[in-house]
């Protein structure tokens, strides 16, 4: 299987625009005003948003629905092998008169005829199946990050943000980081994310934060 390499040739362009842009805005900053720059990790405001979660849950749900009816169908499937299996060996079974023999050759052929058309119709299923779940995917993904582009889009106007990049990286599918340093002090993720959040109910309430626990008192000397 392939893997993706850290750095693609087509990301080096990006990556030095990205660079030369910031260079301007600092150069420019020097003789006028100073630019303010946020960072936002952007793949953990889409993890930690209730309706990411709540998109995941509907998928999972609609994987679960197909399951179901693929398990049917392959049950089906089964029983139309037990019974093919059934007539083919009484249609070959010398014991058995003429009539009852051709006749339960002709169910069998009969019940063949159904095997395939129905096995077939396992594998469109299938196919149909993850093509749903796949279009399905990319339609949530899209919006949810919509959404969470206009939050930031608004926190980092009303905070005057110049500029706001995200921070993030998939530890899962390595890449090179649009920021390849920050101490953190603009960074709003958190802020981002409550935003998202404060309509959550229910189980896709985020968690209160446990208390601090305050230090016990020094001893004294008695």
């Amino acid at each position: 299987m392939n893997t993706k390499p850290i750095m693609t040739v087509s990301s080096l362009p990006k990556l030095a625009a990205m660079v030369l842009t910031l260079s301007c805005f600092a150069g420019a900053a020097v003789a006028q005003e100073q630019v303010k720059i946020a960072t936002v990790d952007l793949l953990k405001a889409f993890d930690s948003y209730w309706k990411t979660k709540l998109s995941n849950d509907q998928l999972k749900e609609r994987g679960t629905d197909f399951d179901k009816a693929r398990v049917g169908m392959i049950d089906d499937l089964d029983l139309l092998r037990e019974e093919y299996n059934r007539l083919n060996v009484s249609a070959q079974d010398p014991a058995n008169s003429d009539e009852t023999r051709s006749g339960d050759l002709k169910k069998a052929q009969e019940k063949l005829t159904e095997y395939k058309r129905l096995e077939q119709q396992i594998i469109d299923f299938n196919k149909n199946a993850q093509k749903t779940l796949g279009d399905q995917t990319r339609r949530l993904r899209k919006g949810r990050l919509g959404e969470i582009q206009e939050v930031i889009s608004a926190k980092a106007k009303e905070l005057g943000y110049d500029l706001v990049i995200d921070s993030s990286q998939d530890v899962l599918l390595p890449r090179t980081p649009t920021v390849l340093y920050t101490n953190g002090k603009n960074d709003i993720t958190t802020v981002i994310i409550d935003i998202l959040n404060k309509d959550a109910a229910g189980k896709y309430k985020p968690a209160e934060p446990a208390p601090e626990k305050s230090a016990a008192p020094a001893p004294t000397d008695q």
